[in-house]
């Protein structure tokens, strides 16, 4: 699953093959929405979900308590085949723009582009971790240089059992400067 949020929020900011036309979006400050519907997930991963005591969220600052709760809540969701929905933001810089580098240094993914301009790329993702096979598909949309939607449909095997994600977004540019994630 992290491939497929990264290259969910990666997606406007690297142009993947060969000679691929680089999406035409502004460097800087994005913010992403992004919104992930699973199924077939096997009930023994569902159970599997981390539990933490009653009496180590008690010792927990709040926000940080509200923060783990909220994460272990969507995590839960997720399991279940309900959609869960993210905002996060990330910095696009120029270099950005032109490497093929959306899972990290993880070589477990190859990742073909299938189509490319200016304000649209489609692609087609293979990878194999840890026995897990899965194939993708999805498309970035850039209406302008301010915007992305980006939607990606994913179809694996987990121990014989099939599943299948779907990643729906959009990203928004904020501004030319980055700040720090905290």
């Amino acid at each position: 699953m992290k491939h497929f949020l990264a290259i969910a929020l990666l997606a406007g900011t690297a142009a993947w093959a060969a000679d691929p036309v680089p999406l035409d979006i502004k460097t800087g400050q994005w913010e992403y929405t992004v919104t992930t519907q699973m199924s077939g997930m096997p009930q023994t991963a569902a159970k599997q979900m981390p539990q933490i005591p009653p009496e180590t969220l008690a010792k927990m600052p709040p926000d940080q308590r509200a923060k783990v709760e909220a994460a272990l809540k969507q995590a839960g969701a997720m399991a279940s085949g309900q959609p869960t929905t993210n905002t996060s933001k990330n910095c696009v810089k120029k270099e950005d723009l032109a490497k093929l580098n959306p899972g990290g240094d993880d070589k477990t993914c190859k990742v073909t582009v299938v189509n490319s301009s200016r304000s649209k790329l489609d692609l087609k993702m293979d990878c194999d971790t840890n026995g897990t096979k899965s194939t993708s598909t999805g498309s970035v949309e850039a209406p302008n240089s301010e915007s992305l939607k980006f939607n990606f449909q994913m179809a694996s095997t987990m121990n014989g059992t099939p599943m299948s994600m779907t990643i729906n977004g959009s990203g928004k540019w904020l501004s030319s400067s980055c700040t720090e994630a905290k």
